[in-house]
């Protein structure tokens, strides 16, 4: 059986302007702001003693350590959890991405071991599975057995982890390697990384493959296979091939749809342990792993996106949602806050406390609801960000967290749509009619996710919202939807609005000029 060989993790984070990485040790590592952690990261969001990674048998747990601001893993507040490659851990507003590779066992050598034409190579891509297949050298029972077994995690759902591993054991299980190492292509690194390496029980010590090697099955495209490297003359035997004991090896490309994601890669020091039948065989495998792997990555990446759309589309609107993930934002993190300007709306219903006194619970929540859900639907219709329900209001912000240059407009077309809306709901429930006043206000307001490390929300803070709430409960009566002079101005005479003249609010020490929107 096969051996599991160490894993490397590595957190790669920014501190300022810098890029960095720190190599995660066996056994625990503390990340915090304290001198005494064992990786210090100087940020005030960033907790004294913020979070705990514990690497163990080939595992990475993160737990938090009852932080300020939380520990975030791809988007959600997590207490513990286990990471996986190119996890995002969020601590305070520092960002790390996790790294999982090979050990440092694995070893690639710039020695010169150029190969010669001789060697026996195959071509890959999407006729070369066929091309084996109908090969009358390919055994028939082995190739069945092979590509039912990656067949079936080409239908699984399994993690991308757990499919390269699957990858490299089925190659164990159908072909005599005493070594092998499965290495996946870095888009962003643009190099090859080795993510598994298997040693037969009891061969133990570093995996070492010539770059020649790789550089020639990446560049022609071709599986290669060499009988025996230590002995044949179609390899230029420099003190390389020797020095890394290769004698029979078959390394292919892991090819889909036109791009070469990886490369497999097999040897036996003991010399003629691979033949041209075993060679057809790794060539079609290769190909189906190569669907299997791409397979797991597309799941994962689908997988991400769904749960970073769920968790935006419970404050912005599916239009805003897309401009934020194909913004290539970083939608998943937390979102810091900070100064935007931007638009608020609230919305109130007019004496339904009084209302609700003589109905059912389950008849308010009933009528809560239908309205709750006409006036999300307008939010959502004009771009606009859901902040929250309070009571029987709603609290709107237009401009945030995707700029909107028209923000005001937005939010008085919002409240246009929402009075519209709010009639015809009251025309279909004649026995419950409902009464709306909307305010708005427009400035500059402190935006992001706020709360405590055990819950937190995308919300707006400031002046502008206090007196957007005072105009309100104040100004604002049955039917109406009053602005202020601020939102007025941004409107420059794109909609109708009559003058109710200067008006003092509670905390304000001047007047503040009024309009009212009237009906259509």
């Amino acid at each position: 059986m096969p051996e599991r060989d160490a894993v490397a993790y590595t957190l790669e984070y920014q501190e300022g302007s810098d890029d960095r990485q720190h190599v995660l040790a066996a056994g625990t590592t503390v990340i915090g702001r304290a001198g005494s952690c064992d990786l210090v990261i100087n940020d005030t969001s960033v907790s004294r003693r913020h979070a705990q990674l514990a690497v163990n048998n080939g595992s990475c747990v993160v737990t938090d350590l009852g932080s300020r601001n939380g520990t975030f893993l791809n988007g959600d507040q997590i207490e513990t959890a286990e990471l996986h490659d190119g996890d995002r851990l969020v601590l305070g507003e520092i960002q790390l991405k996790l790294r999982v590779q090979a050990s440092s066992s694995i070893i690639l050598t710039d020695d010169d071991a150029a190969l010669m034409a001789g060697v026996i190579k195959r071509p890959v891509g999407p006729d070369s599975a066929d091309a084996a297949a109908a090969s009358a050298t390919v055994d028939a029972r082995r190739l069945l057995k092979m590509l039912t077994d990656i067949s079936r995690t080409l239908v699984g759902t399994q993690p991308i982890d757990e499919v390269l591993g699957h990858v490299v054991d089925s190659a164990f299980e159908s072909t005599q390697a005493t070594r092998a190492l499965l290495m996946l292509y870095d888009e962003e690194a643009r190099v090859l990384v080795p993510r598994v390496v298997r040693h037969r029980e009891g061969a133990r010590g570093s995996t070492r493959i010539s770059r020649t090697i790789l550089d020639q099955v990446l560049k022609d495209r071709v599986s290669m296979l060499a009988l025996n490297a230590q002995v044949d003359p179609r390899l230029d035997m420099s003190q390389s091939i020797r020095a890394l004991d290769i004698r029979s090896f078959m390394c292919a490309p892991l090819w889909h749809e036109q791009e070469i994601i990886g490369v497999l890669y097999v040897d036996n020091p003991q010399g003629a342990k691979f033949t041209p039948e075993d060679l057809d065989l790794f060539t079609a495998f290769s190909n189906y792993a190569a669907v299997a792997i791409a397979q797991a990555r597309l799941a994962a990446r689908v997988l991400e996106e769904t749960k970073r759309r769920e968790r935006l589309q419970r404050y912005h609107s599916p239009a805003v949602v897309d401009r934020i993930l194909k913004s290539g934002s970083e939608a998943d993190a937390p979102m810091v806050a900070h100064e935007r300007d931007l638009t608020v709306l609230f919305a109130d219903l007019v004496g339904f406390t009084t209302m609700a006194e003589g109905m059912q619970p389950q008849q308010v929540a009933v009528l809560l609801n239908a309205f709750f859900t006409r006036m999300a639907d307008a939010i959502f219709q004009h771009d606009g960000t859901l902040d929250k329900f309070i009571g029987d209001s709603v609290l709107a912000i237009f401009g945030a967290p995707m700029d909107l240059p028209n923000h005001a407009l937005n939010a008085v077309q919002t409240a246009q749509t929402m009075r519209r809306a709010l009639k015809a709901l009251n025309e279909e429930r004649p026995d419950a009619l409902l009464k709306m006043r909307v305010a708005i206000h427009t400035g500059v307001a402190l935006v992001g996710d706020m709360g405590s490390p055990k819950r937190r929300e995308y919300s707006v803070l400031g002046d502008v919202v206090n007196t957007a709430a005072r105009i309100e409960e104040s100004v604002a009566g049955a039917g109406q939807i009053v602005i202020s002079r601020a939102t007025f101005d941004r409107l420059a005479g794109q909609i109708p609005a009559v003058s109710l003249g200067p008006v003092a609010l509670r905390g304000r020490s001047e007047s503040v000029e009024m309009f009212e929107i009237p009906p259509d």
